[in-house]
């Protein structure tokens, strides 16, 4: 077995066994390309060397190779580089030939006392360099004839210079032989291998994705904005990930309000950097602390920042000790570790702290939230003025999306504030956010528990709307209980209806959410009667319930860009909601699918559980459109039971959406229309709900197939009277393919064709196909055959196409009996029609003459007069024979 052979095998080993190593989270692609570097390349490309920044990973993954390559059937040798062996010759040596010992003893004089010499087991002098590596050289080309020889070597900048050279020598003469080199190093570090032997490989940090992933699985506690300044501080170091949690205190895992301007390193960081800060110039590290608290890299801080006009030069000795760097494509100072900003901070003392920030509070007198920021660092003792400016600094960020910052500034301006009432208002403010656009219920729980201590009368409108969101979210989610508390606080409030109110009209978003989950008119009175007190008049996301299939795409994408990179939780939630909305009647069920899937994992891990059921309606919707019936019934079940005790009908009422669909495709029109009528009665369009809009074709389509024509019609009547079509194109194309289902044979045709030319139809393309579908069954039956079996081919390719594998089946059968239609069945003497042939094929799979009916839209008294019709054409006395007598036909194989 040669090394190259033995390394193929690696990258089809999993990661996830060859993957112990905690730090080894997405290293999946780095792993691939180190082994096939070290065994797919020439001879030349099995000496690797392993550049990266520190704690990047570098020694987890070169122990995962080469525990890999020792379960392959490799020799593996392995040194570690140490800083005070580096002056001694062959140390590293001695380390990597350890295991080889009864190996040197077994050598022939001349190479056994060569390497006694080197390694300090004899009293000879030590031999030259040359005759060293020679003698390395054939006790590991002898070693490699039994089985491949792997060599790793971390911390090669500590290894010594005498073992360095016999690497080198290795790697360059190892051509054809048995023996692969693998070596780590920090980026940039000085060594004394000649690297030009080498193949050189940076590993880079981990991407956003692996690092969220490393940090769950360390830290599953850790909640979203101290996690959030854990990823941007660690910048994909698997170290500084690691270790930057371990170091928070309790409550920094949950409120935000605690993190301060950089986390703080644990005592091992601490100690490995405390010893390069002290090496520096007084001015070198004052400068560096005014890069490290503005975070901005901008070179003008340090000239604003400093009397001297030669100050940067004191940077010198800080860009020579590789811990800041100079980008010349942004013009930004960088510190080359992310760990290095939070130990210049940690370095200094709290007088250099709040002077660095008065400092920076000058330069960035433009910028007010900045500005405010830097005052609020500084200032140590009550100041209203500067509570102030973070107040209004708070209000900016929230405005811009940035919630944890606004959480975070509310909370310092609180704590700045002299007046009792003002802290308490603040706080609150901050409380809200934090259950609303963070989703930290633990963090707003000890806000608004601070904010009652601080003003211990205060109750006010924004007080109920955090607390609803804490019951929503944290609690039993009771929703008349959510209701009572907003109404009261909005009736008794001291706001006297002003639409300018901000912690009002929050309220009134929090009121409307309520009112909308819970299903029930009676609800929506109090947040109407609101709506028209408020002065001048109220806001225009407030005065109307929009389709929201009208709204525009790129600002939901928006939101849920910003949402991914820690912005407003509910935000995204919401703008979530509304691209799955969008997805699905648009065809694009892959994208469905993948949105829900986001939607429950961020529900789950910002502590926002209410609004999980949302997307599982759309996973049982999907579940139900491609066949998998059971899975959509037992995930609607399961949103009932969960919203029903709580009062949350409108979630009930989506599960049934999802039901009817499932029994749609399923073929069981009754229990479909029996879901149906639950969202909305038959001929009665449910106000404030617009979701019973959505599902009025399905309504339509049961009540034709149950022959409930009455009810059909009236719902029909009811959509055209409330003017739905007008309200977007696609309730236009359903409420047309409603009115086309329940039409006479005699206008049937065209009010079809009216349906399929409604504007923009193909947008909705499992709609349209479902138009099609019934169009050509009416046709069919109409018997005009050549028409039908264009609708029911152009509706089976798109069933085909969204894998709407129920309603696929059904198009194809349709297709089936139109070539009946033409030619009959005939066995001998005896021709069938193609409805007959139909329907002695339902009724020999066991189905009753009622469910025939319902199936081909007959009533149960005609499927029974078939029925005595084909007995004696079939030769038989009951349904009993029917299956012989169907497969003894010519080409009879529906069975």
């Amino acid at each position: 077995m040669s090394l190259g052979s033995s390394v193929e095998r690696l990258p089809r080993t999993p990661l996830a066994d060859a993957g112990r190593h905690p730090d080894l989270v997405g290293r999946a692609r780095q792993f691939r390309e180190i082994t096939a570097l070290l065994g797919h390349g020439s001879a030349d490309s099995r000496a690797l060397l392993l550049s990266g920044e520190p704690g990047v990973g570098k020694s987890a993954l070169l122990g995962e190779v080469a525990r890999v390559m020792s379960a392959a059937g490799a020799r593996v040798l392995s040194a570690v580089g140490v800083q005070f062996e580096s002056a001694l010759a062959y140390a590293g040596l001695h380390q990597l030939l350890l295991p080889l010992n009864d190996r040197i003893e077994r050598l022939e004089d001349t190479h056994r006392r060569v390497l006694r010499s080197a390694l300090g087991y004899g009293g000879d002098p030590v031999p030259d360099s040359l005759h060293v590596s020679h003698a390395v050289l054939f006790l590991l080309r002898r070693v490699a004839t039994e089985r491949p020889v792997f060599i790793v070597v971390d911390d090669l900048g500590c290894f010594d210079r005498a073992s360095s050279a016999v690497l080198d020598f290795v790697a360059r003469r190892s051509a054809g032989s048995r023996i692969g080199l693998l070596a780590a190093c920090r980026s940039g570090a000085e060594t004394f291998l000649d690297r030009a032997g080498f193949t050189e490989y940076e590993l880079p940090p981990l991407d956003r994705d692996a690092a969220v992933e490393l940090l769950g699985a360390r830290f599953p506690r850790l909640t979203g904005p101290a996690r959030d300044r854990v990823l941007a501080q660690a910048q994909g170091n698997p170290l500084a990930l690691v270790e930057l949690p371990a170091a928070l205190g309790g409550p920094q895992h949950h409120a935000p309000d605690d993190l301060y301007d950089v986390l703080p390193l644990s005592p091992r960081l601490r100690s490995r950097h405390a010893s390069r800060m002290a090496r520096l110039p007084a001015e070198s590290r004052r400068l560096l602390l005014l890069l490290a608290l503005d975070d901005t890299g901008d070179p003008g801080v340090l000239r604003a920042g400093s009397d001297d006009p030669e100050a940067l030069t004191a940077l010198s000795a800080v860009e020579s000790d590789r811990l800041i760097t100079f980008d010349d494509t942004s013009r930004r100072f960088v510190f080359r570790h992310p760990l290095m900003r939070a130990a210049v901070v940690e370095a200094s003392t709290l007088t250099e702290r709040c002077q660095a920030h008065r400092t920076l509070a000058e330069i960035r007198a433009q910028a007010p939230e900045r500005r405010a920021w830097h005052l609020g660092r500084a200032t140590l003792v009550p100041d209203e003025r500067v509570a102030a400016l973070l107040e209004e600094a708070g209000h900016r960020a929230a405005r811009r999306g940035d919630a944890a910052a606004a959480v975070a500034t509310f909370t310092r301006a609180a704590e700045l504030s002299p007046r009792p009432a003002d802290r308490g208002r603040r706080l609150t403010r901050a409380a809200y956010l934090a259950a609303d656009a963070t989703g930290e219920l633990h963090a707003a729980s000890e806000l608004l528990d601070r904010a009652r201590c601080a003003d211990p009368d205060r109750t006010g409108s924004l007080t109920a709307a955090t607390r609803v969101l804490l019951l929503l979210n944290g609690g039993d989610g009771d929703i008349d209980m959510a209701h009572r508390l907003l109404v009261e606080a909005i009736e008794t409030g001291s706001h006297g209806y002003d639409a300018g109110d901000d912690a009002l009209i929050e309220t009134l978003h929090v009121l409307q959410l309520v009112c909308w989950s819970a299903g029930r008119d009676e609800l929506w009175k109090p947040f109407h009667a609101a709506l028209d007190r408020l002065k001048p008049a109220a806001p225009p996301l407030l005065a109307a319930c929009l389709d929201r299939l009208t709204e525009p795409l790129d600002v939901s994408w928006d939101a849920v860009r910003r949402g991914r990179r820690g912005g407003h939780v509910r935000r995204h939630i919401d703008a979530l909601m509304h691209l799955c909305l969008q997805a699905f009647p648009a065809g694009r069920w892959e994208e469905a699918e993948t949105l829900a899937a986001e939607g429950l994992t961020i529900c789950e891990e910002r502590q926002y559980p209410f609004s999980s059921w949302y997307f599982e309606y759309h996973q049982a919707l999907l579940a139900a459109v491609r066949g998998q019936f059971e899975e959509s019934r037992s995930t609607a079940d399961r949103i009932t039971q969960w919203a029903v005790p709580r009062g949350v009908l409108t979630a009930a009422a989506f599960a049934d959406h999802a039901r009817v669909l499932a029994e749609l495709g399923a073929g069981d029109d009754e229990c479909a229309y029996r879901h149906a009528v639950a969202i909305s009665p038959a001929g009665r369009l449910a106000p404030h709900a617009p979701y019973a809009l959505w599902g009025c074709m399905d309504l339509v389509e049961a009540a034709v197939h149950t022959r409930r024509t009455a009810e059909a019609e009236a719902h029909v009547r009811a959509m055209r009277e409330a003017g739905v079509a007008a309200l977007s194109p696609r309730l236009a194309l359903l409420v047309a393919g409603s009115a086309a289902l329940v039409a006479p044979d005699d206008d049937a045709v065209g009010c079809f064709e009216q349906a399929l030319a409604v504007p923009a139809a193909q947008d909705w393309p499992f709609d349209l196909a479902r138009i099609r579908l019934a169009y050509g069954e009416r046709l069919r039956r109409m018997r005009f055959v050549t028409e039908a079996r264009a609708q029911l081919e152009a509706a089976a390719e798109v069933f085909e196409r969204l894998g709407a594998r129920p309603w696929a089946d059904r198009a194809a059968g349709e297709l089936r009996a139109t070539r009946r239609s033409r030619t009959g069945a005939k066995h001998g003497s005896v021709t069938l029609t193609g409805q007959e042939q139909e329907i002695a094929v339902l009724a020999a799979s066991g189905l009753t003459n009622k469910q025939i009916g319902e199936r081909l839209h007959l009533s149960p008294r005609t499927v029974g007069s078939h029925l005595y019709q084909l007995f004696p054409k079939l030769g038989i006395a009951s349904r009993a024979g029917l299956r012989d007598a169907l497969a003894s036909l010519p080409g009879g194989n529906a069975f």
